[in-house]
C-alpha cells in the first residue's frame, strides 16, 4: 500500500493484535506527508530506499538540500535524480565495479553480475518517530 493507505491501516493492525508482528512495507512508504506527527503511524515499518534518502552518500549533498536548490530532485523525482547519479558513477568506476565488488551509490550497493547486468542492494530503512532511519544492519 501506498503511505496514506499505511497510515491509515497500521492502527487497525495494532487494535487487532497485529502491530508488534515485523511490517515491511515497499519504497512507497518514502512518499510520507514529511510531517513527522502524521507519519508517526509508520513507525516500525521496514522498507527498501535510496542510500541517499537516509544516509550521506559521498560525492552528494543531502537529498533535503539538494531538493531545496533543485526543484527537478523534490519529491519523487529525487529517485530518478539518485538514479542519474549512480549511472553517472557506474561510467566512472566501471572497472571497480566489475573487479572489487560492489560500489557505494545513492540508490543503494551496486553491484555487476556475471552477465555484465547493474544488480542493486538497497538501504533499508524505517520510520521512528515519523522520520526515516537507517536499519543498522542496511548496506
Amino acid at each position: 500500500v501506498k503511505a496514506p493507505q499505511a497510515r491509515a491501516l497500521a492502527p487497525q493492525l495494532a487494535l487487532a493484535g497485529v502491530g508488534g508482528a515485523t511490517r515491511v512495507g515497499t519504497s512507497q512508504l518514502t512518499l510520507g506527508t514529511g510531517k513527522p506527527e502524521e507519519d508517526m503511524a509508520l513507525d516500525g515499518i521496514v522498507y527498501p530506499n535510496e542510500a541517499w534518502n537516509v544516509r550521506g552518500v559521498a560525492g552528494l549533498p543531502s537529498a533535503s538540500t539538494t531538493a531545496q536548490i533543485l526543484p527537478t530532485a523534490r519529491g519523487a523525482a529525487g529517485r530518478l535524480f539518485a538514479f542519474g547519479f549512480d549511472a553517472w558513477k557506474i561510467s566512472a568506476y566501471l572497472d571497480k565495479v566489475a573487479n572489487e565488488g560492489g560500489l557505494a551509490g545513492a540508490t543503494g550497493t551496486l553491484f555487476l553480475d556475471s552477465n555484465g547486468n547493474v544488480l542493486r542492494v538497497p538501504a533499508w530503512s524505517t520510520f521512528s518517530g515519523g522520520r526515516p532511519m537507517p536499519v543498522a544492519s542496511s548496506n
